[in-house]
């Protein structure tokens, strides 16, 4: 089983960047005003259920237990300054894809294949947790679609990076 010990410390900041980047990504794809909140709510939301849903995969619960219990941020939520803020919506997605790309190469790298797969598994599933929180377009919630366009290609930009499909 793979843990903390097994990566730099740059590689264990990217598996707890990457996450929360797809997350960040689809909500600031999306045009979700109000809703950004709800997206915000499912991004955690997802991040706290995988305690339950991967209970034997050791390196998605040091994940989140570092998240959780050792309080470690990633480096969007960094004190030090966000190295993210200014940059431009398709910016920003174009980097959170960036990660997944590396992501997927240092899983296959340095993880067994169950691993590997179940982490990149998850972190789509963040990003499509977040899509489906809430609705696009509209007025006060009425109308609009549940996943918009630009999210749809976010996600499969980011399915493609990670190598996994998209469950939606």
């Amino acid at each position: 089983m793979t843990g903390k010990a097994d990566f730099t410390q740059e590689q264990w900041q990217l598996l707890l960047d990457a996450p929360i980047m797809i997350g960040m990504g689809v909500m600031v794809a999306g045009k979700s005003g109000l809703g950004t909140m709800k997206e915000s709510f499912a991004l955690n939301q997802e991040i706290m259920s995988a305690v339950e849903d991967h209970p034997d995969n050791e390196l998605i619960q040091a994940v989140v237990n570092a998240r959780i219990k050792n309080n470690e941020k990633s480096a969007a939520e960094s004190i030090s300054g966000n190295p993210y803020a200014g940059m431009g919506r398709e910016g920003f997605v174009d980097v959170a894809v960036e990660k997944c790309s590396q992501l997927c190469d240092l899983l296959d790298e340095k993880c067994t294949q169950t691993e590997a797969r179940e982490y990149k598994q998850w972190s789509m599933k963040i990003g499509e947790k977040v899509a489906m929180a809430a609705s696009e377009g509209g007025f006060l919630g009425f109308g609009g679609v549940q996943v918009s366009e630009e999210e749809k290609l976010a996600l499969a930009k980011i399915s493609q990076a990670l190598g996994v499909e998209a469950f939606s």
